[in-house]
């Protein structure tokens, strides 16, 4: 890691860091504490008008596969239910 740069009168706090063959920069260790981001996660950059701003891509409904479990589907019953459901808003019940 190459030195970094620290102004405490105007609050600047930055580090740089030397980018591998591929291309990849490794995120600090408290960084990677801090916010939660563990091996496998996705995280973007962004331009921004402060600078290259790196975030997290917001979940979409794909993300949370899995997270419900279920000991048996039952087509039929789950069917049934979206019926009723309908009949119901129907019916204004």
């Amino acid at each position: 890691m190459t030195p970094g740069i620290n102004c405490p009168i105007f609050g600047i706090k930055q580090k740089v860091y030397d980018m591998a063959a591929k291309g990849q920069i490794t995120l600090p260790m408290n960084l990677r504490a801090k916010y939660g981001i563990e091996p496998g996660d996705k995280i973007f950059g962004e331009m921004t008008d402060i600078g290259y701003v790196i975030k997290r891509p917001k979940k979409g409904l794909l993300d949370y596969a899995g997270f419900i479990k279920v000991d048996k589907f039952d087509p039929q019953a789950e069917d049934d239910a979206i019926k009723e459901g309908a009949v119901a808003r129907f019916l204004g019940e």
